[in-house]
């Protein structure tokens, strides 16, 4: 029995999903941290240490920086591999009709990539 290309994605995508489910099922029952002295201490220390009257930004600015920036590259990462992807089918699309001699049909890609 030979294994085609979407049997293999389809295995690496169902091995991914349950490693993903099994760390994240244990990680909410270990868990210890208490979420009102977190925020207790943002309330009673935000003005002071960060100088910012709005709470909110100096929570997501100050205190938690290096998450949000890590939140920010997700992002990125995320938008960047999307544009290469529709990329690269439209140029997928555009050899295909090339061989076969029809004009492109890809124009809505086009406008997309162009954006």
């Amino acid at each position: 029995m030979k294994i085609n290309q979407i049997q293999i994605t389809t295995l690496i995508f169902l091995f991914i999903f349950v490693i993903m489910v099994i760390t994240v099922s244990g990680k909410i029952y270990q868990t210890d941290f208490d979420s009102r002295a977190a925020s207790q201490y943002y309330l009673n220390n935000g003005l002071e240490e960060t100088g910012s009257a709005n709470i909110v930004n100096s929570i997501v600015w100050d205190f938690r920086g290096y998450d949000t920036l890590g939140e920010e590259s997700v992002l990125f990462i995320a938008a960047t591999g999307v544009y290469f992807l529709s990329l690269a089918l439209r140029k997928s699309i555009d050899r295909r009709d090339k061989k076969k001699g029809e004009k492109t049909k890809s124009k809505l890609l086009t406008k997309i990539t162009k954006i």
